[in-house]
């Protein structure tokens, strides 16, 4: 039975006897079958039927003369295997309708008991409409895989899918260049077992908390390094795969972003340098000119005193003036450029920022230093570093009115860590009162700028702020240390 039940069916019949081929064509019409018959007799009539379009189904005698139904049974299946072919004989036995079945056929049915036709021709009908669909079904799934395949294999991006136990399922093209080895030798296997990376581990590790809490992981930033100390970021993302709401597995890819990081730090570096020069104009420049401006008018205001007292009071408030003049060009000269690696570094900075913590907000603020010794910092790093910091306890003091904050600084291993904790409000409750969160994404930015990572956590009260990043993307450069004698 076709999809379309107006068109007719097309039916084979090879049967020698004209009675015998009318009986069953009776039978069939009387269960409302719609069939165009082509009624043959020989084996040249039989092909000539088969040629063209194939047909719905094929009616045989076993035993013809000079033809019988096992060599039309070959002829059919050479073919097409998807015609049902169903034996109508008088002289089947039950050897030989075994020896008919395994050789090919749908089913038989004895003449003497042609009641039994139609619903056997009707099932042999649906049997080959199922198996048609499913082939469909299969050509189309594999159609896709092929599309699939052919556009993963072209992205530049390195993509690959894993299953529960993280072993490779799926890889493409760029993958295995940068593995250098098959398909077939990497599928089946862990991304560890593959790639000797440090990171290779971390990111199996991400992939099975990814798979447990069913969260993905999107554009987590992370920078390797390579034999010749050069760094390359690369941003990865781990999708969870269902099926009937469980996690299958994981679709992840790992993108290279090493030039557009470089425009970031680029950038960003050349505002520090910029910061750094309005620095040192206002320290070097407007703050020297204005001390000396303050000396002209100390010498005035004893001049004066003794030669015209009444206008010393006047004198006096000036150079009060000039001393707060001073004093904020210096406070804006450090805030433009808060980290000196020559006067200190970052843990200097860092001890000036307490101060002014505690002089401004009037609460206790306190820095502390531990772990291994601190690392010579490049400078860009350790601004970032103060930068958090800064923000961090500026929001502690304004939002979520700490009465105490306290700033760590340490490096454990190849690692360094920076924490900044309070006794306020708390994070949670300081956005439920409309608190601005764009320094909170700040904070986050800095940190993927650094190769680290920034958490968020509220033990018990107040808020602890950590930021991690790896010591070896932090360090001062041999060359930059030369630069910086040298400069």
């Amino acid at each position: 039975m076709k999809k379309d039940s107006t068109e007719p069916l097309h039916f084979v019949l090879l049967e020698d006897d004209p009675n015998d081929a009318e009986l069953i064509q009776l039978q069939l019409a009387r269960n409302d079958l719609n069939i165009t018959w082509r009624h043959v007799m020989s084996e040249s009539d039989f092909r000539a039927a088969l040629a063209g379009t194939p047909p719905d189904l094929v009616l045989a005698d076993y035993t013809l003369p000079g033809f019988d139904g096992l060599t039309a049974l070959r002829i059919v299946l050479e073919r097409s295997a998807d015609i049902p072919f169903i034996f109508v004989s008088g002289s089947l036995g039950e050897e030989r309708a075994i020896e008919a079945l395994k050789s090919g056929a749908t089913d038989y049915v004895l003449k003497d008991r042609l009641q039994r036709l139609p619903m056997v021709v009707n099932r042999a009908l649906s049997e080959a409409r199922d198996r048609r669909e499913r082939r469909q079904a299969e050509t189309a799934l594999e159609e896709q895989r092929i599309l699939l395949s052919t556009l993963i294999d072209s992205l530049p991006e390195i993509i690959y899918a894993v299953d529960t136990e993280n072993r490779l399922t799926v890889v493409n093209r760029a993958l295995l260049e940068t593995l250098s080895k098959k398909r077939e030798d990497v599928i089946g296997r862990r991304l560890s077992e593959l790639w000797t990376e440090e990171n290779v581990v971390d990111i199996e590790g991400q992939a099975a908390t990814t798979m447990r809490t069913g969260r993905p992981l999107t554009d987590q930033e992370r920078a390797w390094i390579g034999l010749d100390g050069s760094v390359r970021w690369f941003t990865i993302t781990h999708v969870p795969l269902r099926d009937h709401g469980n996690v299958s597995g994981l679709v992840c890819t790992v993108q290279e972003v090493t030039q557009r990081k470089e425009l970031e730090q680029e950038i960003l570096e050349i505002s520090n340098r910029e910061q750094r020069r309005l620095g040192s104009d206002l320290h070097d420049g407007l703050g020297q000119e204005l001390t000396g401006l303050s000396l002209l008018m100390k010498g005035l205001e004893m001049q004066m005193a003794r030669e015209s007292p009444q206008y010393s009071p006047q004198v006096m408030k000036i150079t009060d003036l000039l001393a707060r003049a001073i004093q904020s060009t210096r406070s804006l000269a450090r805030g433009l450029a808060p980290v000196n690696l020559e006067r200190g570094g970052l843990p200097e900075a860092l001890k000036h920022l307490v101060a002014r913590c505690t002089d401004m907000y009037s609460l206790e603020c306190t820095f502390t230093i531990g772990g291994q010794k601190l690392p010579d910092l490049e400078e860009g790093a350790a601004t970032h570093l103060y930068r958090i910091a800064q923000e961090a306890s500026t929001n502690a003091a304004r939002y979520a009115r700490a009465t105490s904050i306290n700033i760590d600084l340490r490096s454990t291993g190849r690692k360094l860590q920076l924490s900044i904790a309070d006794d306020g409000i708390g994070l949670s409750a300081g956005l439920a009162q409309g608190r601005p969160g764009m320094g909170l994404k700040i904070m986050e930015y800095r940190a993927r700028m650094l190769g680290g990572s920034i958490s968020f956590d509220e033990p018990g009260s107040g808020t602890r702020i950590t930021l991690t990043a790896p010591l070896h993307l932090l360090r001062q450069s041999k060359d930059k240390k030369r630069l910086a004698a040298s400069g």
